[in-house]
């Protein structure tokens, strides 16, 4: 009878233990099979969008690079179609920003620089990447100068940025104050630029150099030569960006 009555105690004891804690159990299994199952979901949605992605801009560089990278008016179109399918439905991902740049690469070829403008300020504005960030950045600098908006292109270039971009900075910054007419500035940023230049930037010293050797006795006809380099890409800068496709794919 004892041993009946703590049986019918137990059972009671359980019971009670389930009543006041049942309901959070039951609660706490339910969100871990939630947070479980949208955890799986995510990734897989997450996996989907970057093939997607991927695709599109597989078909934005085959357009772009079309006729040895001259496109014709019917693959340009393709391009910037596939660019705003990039930009509308994968705007955080590399391949947009990506897009987006070479873009204003072509836009700079035909001289539409405000183009230009727009596709740089587009990546800069969306690009989650820092190194396609201060990429798009110089780049803009650069278009600005050429549109003769030096300051604007002056303040994009302030601040620190990783050693991989200072040289870039630095020498873009010189080609700027070249425009503006101070030589003095110019020439103490290219010193900047080549003493900031990485090992894998090296291709683009001799140009650097030449700069350099320039302003220590400038004449006018050479600062007119200097005046177009705000445009142009330098070795380092192409080699930058050739990295990130790498990591991009």
């Amino acid at each position: 009878m004892a041993d009946h009555l703590t049986e019918e105690e137990q059972i009671e004891s359980i019971k009670r233990w389930w009543k006041e804690n049942g309901t959070g159990i039951v609660t706490g299994v339910v969100l871990a099979l939630v947070a479980y199952f949208g955890y799986q979901w995510w990734q897989g949605k997450q996996r989907a969008d970057a093939e997607a992605a991927s695709n599109v801009y597989q078909g934005f560089v085959a357009a772009v690079s079309a006729n040895d990278g001259q496109p014709d008016n019917k693959q340009l179109t393709t391009a910037q179609s596939l660019a705003r399918e990039l930009k509308d439905n994968f705007a955080s991902r590399i391949y947009a920003s990506q897009a987006a740049l070479q873009l204003a690469a072509l836009a700079v070829e035909k001289n539409d620089l405000e183009e230009a403008s727009k596709q740089l300020q587009w990546a800069l504005d969306n690009t989650s990447e820092d190194a396609l960030k201060y990429l798009a950045k110089r780049r803009l600098a650069a278009v600005k100068a050429a549109r003769g908006e030096t300051g604007e292109a002056l303040k994009l270039l302030e601040g620190d940025v990783p050693a991989a971009f200072v040289a870039l900075f630095a020498e873009t910054r010189g080609d700027i104050l070249i425009q503006q007419g101070d030589k003095d500035g110019a020439r103490a940023a290219y010193v900047q630029a080549r003493a900031a230049m990485l090992p894998e930037q090296a291709a683009a010293s001799r140009l650097l150099d030449l700069k350099i050797e320039t302003l220590g006795g400038a004449t006018e006809e050479t600062n007119e030569t200097q005046e177009e380099q705000p445009v142009s890409e330098s070795d380092s800068d192409k080699a930058t960006e050739a990295d990130m496709e790498k990591d991009a794919q």
